[in-house]
């Protein structure tokens, strides 16, 4: 009797995750596109929290510098003999650049400064625990005295900046 009963149960308990399993394929099989898009947002979140990029990584600024000037050339209209004259990155997300281009039909070559944001950040870095630590004085006196990546591409932005605004105020 007990070996009935242990049957009956095995049998029940199989029929029921078979119904679950039949019921998430046939759900997979027909909303495949949608499942497949949040696959990509869990894929991405998992790589953002657990294999971070960090600005100083190799590459990431030459990709950014990318972005940044087809960016700027496309909010300019496209012009022609575009020409990146100096770029900077301010505090890792606004574009900075110095460029020339040529306009109309005479072919006046004219120099213009503009910045653009680049969101290339995921929501997961700006709430890293590390960063909620607070440096010491050892580390505060480094960074015044050598910097680092982020800070000298900043000061490079700013001082773009302080070229822009004293061209604006000249006009």
């Amino acid at each position: 009797m007990t070996f009935q009963l242990f049957i009956c149960v095995l049998r029940t308990l199989f029929y029921q995750f078979f119904f679950i399993f039949v019921a998430f394929a046939v759900g997979f099989l027909l909303n495949a596109e949608y499942v497949g898009w949040k696959s990509n947002v869990v894929i991405n979140s998992y790589n953002n929290i657990f294999n971070p990029i960090d600005f100083e990584d190799p590459g990431v600024l030459e990709q950014l510098y990318g972005i940044g000037r087809f960016k700027i050339f496309a909010f300019a209209g496209y012009p022609d003999n575009f020409r990146v004259v100096e770029e900077a990155m301010c505090a890792e997300e606004w574009y900075w650049v110095k460029y020339t281009y040529t306009e109309g039909k005479k072919e006046k070559l004219l120099t213009k400064i503009d910045h653009v944001r680049i969101r290339w950040k995921p929501w997961e870095y700006y709430y890293d625990d590390a960063d909620m630590e607070a440096w010491t004085d050892a580390q505060i006196k480094e960074y015044v005295e050598e910097g680092s990546l982020n800070s000298r591409e900043t000061d490079r932005a700013f001082r773009l900046k302080e070229e822009l605004m004293q061209n604006e105020r000249e006009k």
